[in-house]
């Protein structure tokens, strides 16, 4: 009995020694043996020990599951994020500068374009057409027949073309209109008339060009840019040439008129010895632009002025280091209704802008001479060739055009007995 006392004596002394004892004849740990005896124990002791392992690799487990870096680990995570941040901030901070500093220099450059100021009312525009067209930015191009020393004032328009902008995704349309279209506009004394387009910038300027258009083609222009020959030539030269496919019949006529474009812009011409796609200089593109007599008449001289008016915007697009240059050689040609915030905007989306398949106005039409014994192009009729440029131009089937279109269709018809 004594014997058996003593051993459960040295059991519990020795419970939680790393000493083994003989049970039931094999030899356990006292801690496997009170894990045996004590589940509760043994759970808690588990439990402990996957915490310990944890511990000591160095990581923690969330509540919520996920593992959660721990020590310095933690730390230069942290330290990483930050960093992050600063970075984002000081490339944050440089845009803005350097927006800051584009948009001053922009406006900078732009201060020597010939301003003008004009009345939202005088352009003429219909009620209904302007809620129509509210997704469309159009903007009247007028190149003026004036020479390099002359003024614009009772010039008249060689080249008239709308570039329709929309809103929505930034395409563009060239909208080229002859300029012998027989359109209403207003006279000199404010007296309302049909007459050549190309006329209506000698009766009263450009606003007078844009509400013409306004009136007969439903159209809703407010802004207008108007340049003579100089600026063409200045402006190719400046971004050093256009690429264009000279026709074989056009050749004659650019040899033959060159040399008096060199007069009126102040350059020198170089004949074109061979048709085909070539790099045209100033004088060169503007000749080209200007020739009528044998090549295409007026429907011809508009496609030619459009694809010239199109390589400049391409190539102006790619050269924005060219701003300066232009704005001391070519600006001081060029009049505008445009405030300096409006050029803004709009040469904010050039990125964006993509050229679309332009249009020349009118698609139908008789062209030769009427009772006066002066050389018109006559709409056949007016309304359905307003009906076709909105379907193509802005995507409006079945249009059905304003009550002011649709009496000078009427009133063309009258005055000339062609339909």
């Amino acid at each position: 009995m004594m014997e058996v006392e003593k051993g459960e004596e040295e059991m519990r002394s020795n419970r939680y020694n790393k000493k083994t004892y003989d049970f039931s004849g094999q030899k356990y740990s006292p801690e496997l043996i009170r894990k045996y005896e004590d589940p509760e124990y043994a759970k808690a002791a588990d439990q402990y020990e996957r915490e310990a392992r944890r511990r000591k690799r160095g990581s923690n487990t969330s509540p919520a599951g996920r593992a959660v870096s721990g020590g310095r680990r933690g730390k230069k995570k942290k330290k990483y994020r930050l960093n992050k941040l600063k970075l984002f901030r000081n490339i944050l901070i440089f845009v803005l500068l350097l927006a800051v500093f584009a948009s001053g220099a922009f406006f900078y450059l732009t201060r020597n374009f010939d301003k003008v100021d004009t009345d939202k009312a005088s352009f003429a525009i219909d009620p209904q057409v302007a809620e129509d067209l509210s997704g469309y930015r159009n903007i009247a191009i007028l190149g003026v027949d004036a020479r390099a020393d002359e003024g614009y004032d009772g010039s008249r328009t060689d080249a008239i073309i709308v570039m329709s902008i929309d809103k929505s995704n930034g395409d563009i349309r060239l909208i080229s209109v002859m300029r012998d279209s027989y359109l209403r506009m207003g006279y000199f004394d404010g007296s309302l008339i049909l007459d050549k387009i190309t006329h209506a910038h000698h009766y009263a300027g450009g606003v007078n060009t844009c509400a013409a258009l306004n009136r007969s083609l439903d159209l809703n222009i407010e802004e207008f840019i108007i340049f003579n020959w100089k600026a063409v030539s200045d402006a190719v030269d400046c971004l050093g040439g256009v690429q264009i496919n000279v026709k074989q019949n056009e050749i004659d006529d650019m040899n033959t008129y060159g040399n008096e474009t060199a007069r009126n812009v102040g350059g020198t011409y170089t004949a074109i010895t061979q048709a085909g796609e070539q790099t045209l200089d100033g004088v060169q593109a503007t000749t080209y632009c200007r020739i009528r007599k044998t090549s295409g008449g007026d429907e011809g001289r508009s496609q030619r002025y459009k694809k010239v008016v199109a390589a400049v915007m391409k190539k102006a697009i790619t050269q924005p280091w060219k701003l300066k240059e232009l704005s001391e050689t070519v600006f001081p040609n060029i009049r505008t209704n445009m405030s300096q915030l409006e050029m803004y905007t709009a040469c904010l989306g050039f990125p964006g802008y993509e050229l679309k398949n332009s249009i020349s106005w009118p698609e139908d039409y008789y062209s030769g001479l009427l009772s006066d014994g002066l050389s018109y192009v006559v709409p056949t009729t007016l309304e359905s060739n307003v009906k076709k440029l909105h379907e193509k131009a802005f995507g409006q089937t079945d249009y059905n055009v304003s009550a002011t279109c649709l009496q000078i269709s009427q009133d063309i018809i009258a005055n000339t007995g062609i339909q």
